[in-house]
């Protein structure tokens, strides 16, 4: 199984996968990823699961086992849907999403995603890298096909003597009277955060605030503890700072979603924090509107 699921992801990102990287809004991508998706819950299905300590108000978390006795990261027990079918999959990657509610979505996109992130934590042996790329992967593609374009990794740099360029996250060029599009993922935001901001600021001052809108997307804050309980790590403080002195995000949407953070549209610099399906219902927001949301 273990290498089905090597294969399976190297069909994705790797380099078996070059095609799916080259074009992210592909509907072979999407085949690729569902076949990832799926591969990862097979697995899964025959691991045991152990149910962990919450210490975040209304959430339950759970994690896998695997026969070695490896454990996974904490999985949120209401997200976590294991009644899916391919089709369901299916479904959402392609971004067919007529009839189906914000929190379905968000439900699909954080079962896929966990799924092989878990799977690779059962898999591997300290394995970050993974589980971010395919991430990246994930969130690049549903991205790619709302806005019908595919993203760019690196931006060119004006300067009086050469012309630079510097590697970031992905960046869609929309077109004509459209706004750009920055959008950094992240598994978790903990460490490095404020690149986020920095790399929102060198846009702005490049092209001039609010041409690039900055939209992050993000799996989750939850950190399981030794004593087999989960907490999340939120630093809002942070995040108000970020957005008041160094550049503005336009949105923050999350899989795995912290209230702390969702309570910062109420308070100045009001960052807007949402779930993830809420992207699919707001495009039109991020393509042609300014800085207010």
């Amino acid at each position: 199984m273990a290498s089905n699921i090597e294969s399976l992801y190297d069909a994705l990102v790797g380099k078996a996968g070059a095609a799916a990287v080259k074009d992210m809004k592909s509907d072979d991508t999407t085949d690729r990823l569902a076949n990832l998706v799926v591969g990862s819950r097979t697995y899964l299905n025959g691991c045991s699961r152990i149910d962990l300590e919450s210490k975040v108000p209304d959430k339950e978390y759970f994690m896998f086992k695997s026969a070695a006795g490896k454990t996974s990261r904490p999985v949120n027990l209401d997200l976590y849907d294991d009644d899916l079918t391919r089709d369901d999959i299916e479904q959402v990657l392609e971004c067919d999403i007529d009839g189906l509610t914000p929190e379905y979505i968000t439900k699909v996109i954080y079962s896929c995603a966990i799924s092989y992130c878990c799977s690779a934590d059962l898999l591997k042996s300290s394995d970050q890298k993974t589980p971010g790329t395919y991430f990246e992967m994930l969130i690049g593609h549903l991205v790619s096909r709302m806005l019908g374009v595919n993203p760019e990794r690196q931006i060119t740099v004006p300067t009086l003597d050469e012309k630079i360029t510097l590697p970031t996250d992905f960046v869609f060029d929309l077109g004509p009277d459209k706004n750009r599009v920055h959008l950094p993922i992240k598994t978790s935001t903990r460490e490095r955060v404020v690149q986020v901001w920095a790399h929102q600021r060198v846009l702005d001052g490049m092209h001039g605030v609010a041409r690039f809108k900055g939209v992050l997307a993000v799996l989750a804050e939850t950190n399981k503890q030794k004593e087999k309980s989960v907490t999340e790590v939120c630093l809002p403080n942070q995040w108000m700072a970020y957005q008041m002195y160094i550049a503005q995000m336009f949105r923050v949407y999350y899989l795995d979603l912290p209230e702390k953070y969702v309570a910062l549209k109420d308070r100045y610099p009001f960052i807007q924090v949402k779930q993830f399906g809420d992207f699919f219902f707001e495009v039109d927001k991020i393509e042609k509107s300014g800085l207010a949301t």
